[in-house]
């Protein structure tokens, strides 16, 4: 209660207590200009590369448009590489520890078990709680490690198709070898259905992103903007 001008005032309301004690920088500079590089370089490798598989503008109207996407294709390929091998190395060094190798769950440890059955029940709608975690939950991180395995194999393929028109060269000599496990074709096949799973994980990745920062009120689309997270009250 509190005495106003000699007039006695009762409080019914509640305390208001927020939900967040204390905000935390997650995603450092370096990393969410490494995720947009890479975000933008999926999108137009995609677009270029399904036009090299199936084109879809007329020769007529524009004379040297599979040269002009299947150079945009290699350019972009080139700066994806970078970023990929970019996002590999900050797990080792220039990342605090939620971007780094020591974010990986620990599949020995019961906690981080628990917490990785905790998401799977949310993912699949048998739960509607997920524990709060500030970095990559577990179950994307299986996810991340599946999907950069994905970006190594489209490299690879990539630089060793292009590298075709150069049997002597130093590119196919790197990557040449992957013509010994599989014939041409079945190579330009993988690296165009892989495209397709990428593009899943994108759109998934999207729907998660939005589904967790509202459900969870865990800051998980402007953390990657900003970089920082809420260390929200359980």
């Amino acid at each position: 209660m509190a005495e106003i001008s000699g007039t006695t005032v009762e409080h019914h309301d509640p305390p208001i207590e927020c939900a967040v004690r204390r905000y935390l920088y997650v995603w450092e500079g370096q990393i969410r200009i490494i995720h947009w590089v890479n975000f933008f370089c999926i999108l137009i490798l995609s677009i270029t590369g399904y036009f090299i598989h199936n084109p879809f503008m007329s020769a007529d109207q524009h004379p040297y448009i599979m040269g002009h996407m299947r150079h945009i294709h290699y350019i972009t390929g080139v700066v994806f590489c970078g970023g990929v091998l970019a996002r590999i190395l900050a797990l080792f060094v220039m990342s605090n520890r939620f971007a780094s190798w020591r974010g990986i769950p620990n599949p020995f440890s019961k906690q981080d078990r628990e917490t990785f059955w905790a998401y799977i029940k949310f993912y699949t709608f048998l739960s509607k709680d997920t524990p709060h975690v500030i970095g990559h939950n577990p179950v994307a991180v299986v996810a991340y490690i599946f999907l950069f395995g994905l970006f190594l194999f489209q490299i690879l393929s990539g630089f060793a198709l292009w590298a075709q028109a150069d049997p002597n060269g130093t590119m196919y000599a790197l990557t040449g070898w992957i013509f010994g496990i599989l014939s041409n074709q079945w190579v330009r096949w993988w690296h165009f259905m892989i495209m397709f799973l990428i593009g899943g994980f994108v759109i998934n990745h999207i729907y998660s992103v939005i589904l967790f920062d509202f459900k969870t009120k865990s800051g998980e689309i402007s953390s990657i903007f900003s970089g920082w997270k809420p260390d929200r009250r359980d």
